[in-house]
C-alpha cells in the first residue's frame, strides 16, 4: 500500500477535492473579521494543495502553510504562491513566530488516531496562537463515521476514476477509507491505492482536550455551519485562549 497523499492521489485531490477551501472561506473570512479584526497573520495546518491558503493570501494575510506530504506541498506552492509553505508534522509544530489565525480543516485532525497526539497538537497550537487570536478546525465525529463511513462511491471523468470504499470499526472508533484510483496515462491507465485511517472522536473527548490545552470554544455543525445537531457528522470549532484569571 502506498503512503497516503502520494503523487497520484495529490493530483486527484487537487483536481476533485479543492472545493472545500472555497466552501469554507466565506464563513471563515466573516468569523475572522468579526472576532479577530486586527488579524494579519495566518497559519494553515495540513494545508494540502493550498485551496484555503489561496483565499487567505488573496485577502491580504501574511500566510504560512504546513503539510507532511511533499506531493501536496508541490500543488500548494502553485495554488498559493504568496504563502510560505513548510513541510512538517503538526504533532511537532515549532515555528519561529506566532499567528493571529490558525486553521486545520477538512477533518485533518481525525488522522491523529491517538488521543495523546491530538492533545499534543492542541498544545502546540496554543503556543503558536497570539493572545487574541482564533483557532478554527473541523473534525468528523464518532457518529459521523459510524453513520456515513460504510459505503462505496466512485468519481469518474476523462482523466481519472476513483473508487472510495469506507468502513467503520465501532469498538476501535476507527474508520478506514480505501482509495483505488486509475489515472489516464496515454492509451492506458495507471493504478494507485491508498488506505486512510481516521479516528471518530466523541464530542466530550475533543472538548476535554481543548479545555486542558487552555482553549475556550464555540462549535457549529461542520456541514451546515449552523447550530450542531445531536448526531452532527462533522463539527467545526472556533477557539480562543482562555483569559488568565487575576489573582
Amino acid at each position: 500500500m502506498a503512503p497516503i497523499y502520494g503523487n497520484d492521489f495529490a493530483f486527484v485531490y487537487n483536481d476533485k477535492w479543492a472545493y472545500w477551501g472555497e466552501k469554507m472561506w466565506p464563513f471563515l473570512r466573516k468569523v475572522v473579521r468579526k472576532k479577530a479584526p486586527q488579524a494579519s497573520t495566518w497559519l494553515d495546518l495540513c494545508c494540502g494543495t493550498g485551496s484555503l491558503l489561496k483565499f487567505v493570501c488573496e485577502e491580504g494575510f501574511s500566510a504560512v502553510g504546513l503539510d507532511s506530504s511533499n506531493h501536496q506541498i508541490t500543488y500548494a506552492k502553485q495554488n498559493a504562491p504568496d504563502a510560505k509553505i513548510v513541510q512538517g508534522d503538526i504533532r511537532k509544530l515549532s515555528l519561529p513566530q506566532t499567528f493571529d489565525v490558525i486553521t486545520c480543516m477538512f477533518d485533518s485532525l481525525n488522522y491523529l488516531t491517538l488521543k495523546q497526539d491530538l492533545a499534543k497538537v492542541f498544545h502546540r497550537v496554543h503556543l503558536h496562537l497570539n493572545q487574541n487570536g482564533l483557532f478554527a478546525f473541523d473534525m468528523n465525529t464518532f457518529h459521523g463515521l459510524q453513520d456515513q463511513w460504510c459505503l462505496t462511491t466512485a468519481t469518474h471523468d476523462k482523466h481519472s476514476t476513483v473508487i472510495i470504499e469506507t468502513s467503520f470499526n465501532k469498538q476501535r472508533a476507527l474508520g478506514c477509507c480505501l482509495l483505488t484510483g486509475f489515472l489516464k496515462d496515454g492509451k492506458h491507465y495507471r493504478k494507485f491505492q491508498e488506505e486512510h485511517i481516521e479516528r471518530g472522536y466523541k464530542v466530550h473527548e475533543i472538548e476535554e482536550l481543548l479545555r486542558k490545552a487552555g482553549f475556550a470554544f464555540k462549535k457549529y455543525d461542520g456541514r451546515t455551519l449552523s447550530i450542531p445537531k445531536q448526531r452532527s457528522a462533522k463539527l467545526l470549532y472556533l477557539c480562543h485562549k482562555k483569559k488568565k484569571s487575576r489573582k
